[in-house]
């Protein structure tokens, strides 16, 4: 709730969760989505089903892409 008064700056921010993760629920990133869309922040997000706590190859592969194009 606080997060639209304290914003400093707005860089691209990637969301990637399996959709099977027993930690932390795939709503987080829904509710994370959900706070930064509106302040405008350029955002990507990926739900990769099956995947639990962790990184699979796509997840990588959509973190490496995603780096890839908003750092060269």
């Amino acid at each position: 709730s606080r997060l639209a008064d304290e914003i400093k700056s707005k860089p691209p921010v990637c969301l990637i969760h399996g959709d099977a993760d027993p930690v932390v629920p795939v709503a987080a990133l829904r509710a994370a989505a959900t706070a930064i869309e509106p302040l405008g922040v350029p955002l990507e997000q990926h739900v990769i089903r099956g995947v639990q706590h962790g990184i699979d190859p796509v997840g990588a592969d959509l973190g490496a892409k995603f780096l890839t194009k908003h750092l060269g």
